[in-house]
């Protein structure tokens, strides 16, 4: 039997028979997917190191390198205790593990994932925590929005609108009603600062919230992602 050390984070967990789960967690390497005997059972001493909201350390075993894995023992490194007392938190917390989950095979996003726990952990505002790590997955999977100027005619002058899909701002000229939404200048002044600076940035919350919506709307109809959890975390605000 060939043993695996992994250190990582629980973004999917898959519960069958009837004390046994299929994990997946996320790496600094990439995702490991790996059966837990027994895990749900009470007396299990690896089902507390396998719960979302903490870095654990696992102890993976195979016949061979290329043979499905099983979990022999696990242990926790850090545990988040923000998602334990807010449930905006822990909501955001899980909107990012689903995220994750599902472009894994595109994206290796560990290092953004833990930037925005250890955001969490430090109070930082939940909704713009999730915000600055829906821009950077944006930006990891090609979807970098021209902030340079109007989308269509380069202007600089009368930009009255954004559009993800579009790739950035709307001008007066170039705006068309039937498909874009007219937005206030201070909003799209917050979003052009937003969207210019690699570092976090906390925004109004009301300009917040819209933001998050205008993301989701863009992940779910033109990304093809699932958004559920994003709509829970909006509902827990």
């Amino acid at each position: 039997m060939i043993d695996k050390k992994c250190i990582g984070i629980v973004i999917n967990k898959t519960n069958y028979k009837d004390n046994d789960a299929i994990f997946n967690i996320l790496t600094a390497e990439g995702v490991e997917t790996f059966n837990a005997r027994g895990i749900l059972k009470v007396t299990s001493k690896n089902a507390s190191s396998c719960n979302y909201f903490m870095i654990s350390e696992f102890i993976l075993q195979s016949k061979s390198e290329n043979s499905n894995k099983t979990l022999k023992s696990s242990s926790i490194i850090k545990m988040y205790k923000k998602p334990y007392e807010d449930i905006l938190v822990s909501s955001t917390y899980l909107a990012i593990c689903s995220l994750l989950n599902q472009v894994s095979n595109e994206i290796n996003g560990y290092d953004l994932a833990i930037k925005c726990f250890d955001y969490l952990e430090k109070d930082a505002s939940p909704i713009n925590v999730l915000n600055y790590f829906l821009k950077n997955l944006c930006d990891a999977l090609g979807y970098n929005p021209n902030i340079k100027g109007c989308v269509s005619c380069g202007t600089k002058n009368n930009l009255i609108s954004f559009d993800f899909e579009s790739g950035g701002f709307i001008c007066e000229s170039c705006f068309l009603v039937d498909r874009y939404e007219r937005l206030p200048q201070p909003f799209l002044k917050e979003l052009y600062s937003f969207l210019k600076t690699d570092d976090y940035l906390e925004i109004d919350d009301s300009k917040a919230e819209r933001l998050l919506m205008m993301y989701a709307s863009f992940l779910r109809d033109i990304v093809g992602l699932k958004i559920d959890a994003i709509n829970f975390a909006l509902k827990c605000i």
